[in-house]
């Protein structure tokens, strides 16, 4: 029984064990029929598409883990919010995640910065360089005191 399940590999049943197979499943009833093509050219081929294979289960099971991440990640905000919220308390719940599907940026809560559902500057990964412009107007006087001071 687990030689038919494996069957849905590269070989199929007809083929003697060790010969190049001649056709590729391409779904469940689709597949196609390589039987024309020398052995060498058929092999090269289905090492390519077996390559092909594990590149796209390895990326499968890499989205499945960032989806499987953010879903835990929102469970347990919304389970905290409502708990925080049920006993009384106000909360505002703010999550931003950059990952291969894009960037997802989420608020919860029950008070009104979490109604509006605007993420502040800061929230959002934007750098706030308003204390850098102070920092520097403070020593462009400075600067200018001295300048002026010299004279």
């Amino acid at each position: 029984m687990a030689d038919k399940k494996e069957s849905k590999s590269l070989t199929t049943n007809t083929e003697p064990l060790g010969q190049v197979p001649t056709t590729i499943p391409l779904g469940q009833s689709t597949q196609i029929d390589l039987s024309w093509m020398p052995e060498d050219q058929r092999r090269a081929l289905l090492t390519d598409y077996a390559k092909g294979a594990l590149d796209v289960s390895k990326r499968a099971q890499e989205l499945g883990i960032e989806v499987s991440v953010l879903r835990s990640t929102l469970g347990t905000l919304g389970e905290t919010t409502k708990q925080v919220a049920q006993d009384g308390n106000s909360v505002t719940l703010t999550h931003v995640q950059n990952s291969q599907f894009g960037r997802t940026e989420v608020i919860m809560g029950n008070t009104d910065a979490a109604t509006a559902g605007k993420l502040s500057r800061s929230q959002t990964g934007e750098r706030d360089w308003t204390p850098y412009y102070v920092i520097a107007g403070i020593v462009a006087l400075i600067v200018i005191a001295i300048a002026l001071g010299g004279r």
